[in-house]
């Protein structure tokens, strides 16, 4: 299935434009609602409308729309990562409106290597780069931590697309000051505390963010000293190689916007194609896990991943204390349960206002 994005500035208008050619294309509740309606759906996190398995001209597709100004702060800021991680990755620009800021996909680009600096060893290959920027907006999806994705997708991604993961990163990793090319690979400036100061600018601020009034910052995976400025500390930590705040703070942006998003794909796709989706998305789940030596990509080139890349490549994540009951099948069940009682109820509620306002227009 290919994906498609559309970026728009007037969501009202897109839909309306697109209800009038291919309005067969929504679920019925979304028919019910008409254009404004989704458009008011669409602005719910993550800020993204997807209508699945459509076939245009004998192509099956899934396509996303979403506003412009949404994609900007996406790609500025890391809001959700959820359009932003996409172009972290390469994808083909079929159009681009002249007036675009196209320097923000410098930017998402520029922020997405630099924070792959700070989960790397000092010295690295090709594959073991790219590998970590294209999971960067996969680690904390719930649909990886309840194992409803494929075990194998970001080696799937990688793999066959090294070199147009090159070209993509080519010029941004030759600005940069603190990455190198070498003969076996890249090599990176070493993680001091100067250099990683240096660096901040260049990494979304949510990362290594650290209240300004200079209280500790909340975290489950670090506990911070009261008594040490946090920002020196933080700083201090990620230098010594400790990641887990960063990591943390990453996972928790993508997880609770995935979460809305799959609850939102039920209203947005309607029962059976939010089932067939699920369904397709488990099979890959099935998929054989890769023994841990394939896991380890780019074992040869570097003698093996350091451990903070085997916990980025991993699922820990945020609910640490629930991690046995997500993992569990029954529990799982339990929760595609809870969502089907919560879709029947949204439909449900959606009937009885239809009939309302069809009463009190007679």
């Amino acid at each position: 299935m290919t994906d498609l994005i559309f970026v728009t500035r007037d969501p009202v208008t897109w839909h309306k434009d697109n209800f009038a050619k291919n309005k067969h294309h929504y679920s019925g509740l979304m028919r019910l609602i008409g254009p404004s309606g989704v458009a008011f759906v669409q602005e719910w996190r993550p800020h993204c409308f997807f209508n699945p398995f459509v076939e245009v001209e004998g192509v099956l597709l899934k396509y996303g729309v979403i506003a412009e100004a949404q994609l900007l702060k996406d790609l500025q800021y890391w809001d959700t990562l959820y359009v932003a991680g996409r172009l972290q990755k390469p994808v083909l620009l079929l159009h681009q409106d002249p007036t675009f800021k196209g320097s923000y996909i410098t930017h998402n680009l520029r922020s997405a290597l630099h924070t792959a600096l700070l989960f790397l060893p000092e010295r690295f290959g090709d594959e073991q780069l790219f590998t970590v920027i294209c999971n960067l907006s996969y680690c904390g999806d719930i649909r990886s931590t309840l194992n409803l994705e494929n075990p194998n997708k970001v080696r799937n991604i990688v793999q066959p697309n090294i070199e147009h993961f090159r070209n993509l990163y080519h010029d941004i990793i030759t600005q940069s000051p603190f990455i190198e090319r070498t003969d076996y690979g890249y090599c990176q400036a070493p993680k001091t505390e100067k250099n990683l100061l240096a660096m901040e600018k260049l990494i979304p601020s949510k990362l290594l963010f650290v209240p300004e009034d200079g209280r500790a910052p909340k975290s489950r995976a670090f506990k911070f000293d009261e008594k040490v400025d946090p920002k020196h500390q933080l700083f201090r930590k990620v230098a010594s190689g400790d990641i887990r705040y960063p990591e943390e703070q990453l996972k928790k942006i993508m997880f609770r916007p995935s979460i809305a998003q799959s609850l939102k794909g039920f209203l947005t796709a309607g029962v059976s194609k939010s089932f067939k989706y699920s369904s397709e998305k488990l099979k890959k789940s099935k998929h054989k896990q890769p023994s841990k030596a394939v896991a380890k990509v780019g074992e040869g080139e570097t003698g093996g991943l350091t451990l903070q890349e085997d916990r980025l490549m991993s699922d820990d994540y945020v609910t640490m204390k629930y991690r046995t009951s997500l993992r569990n099948p029954d529990f799982r069940n339990n929760i595609v349960v809870a969502m089907v009682v919560a879709l029947g109820g949204v439909l449900w509620i959606s009937y009885r206002e239809q009939n309302f306002s069809s009463n009190d227009q007679v």
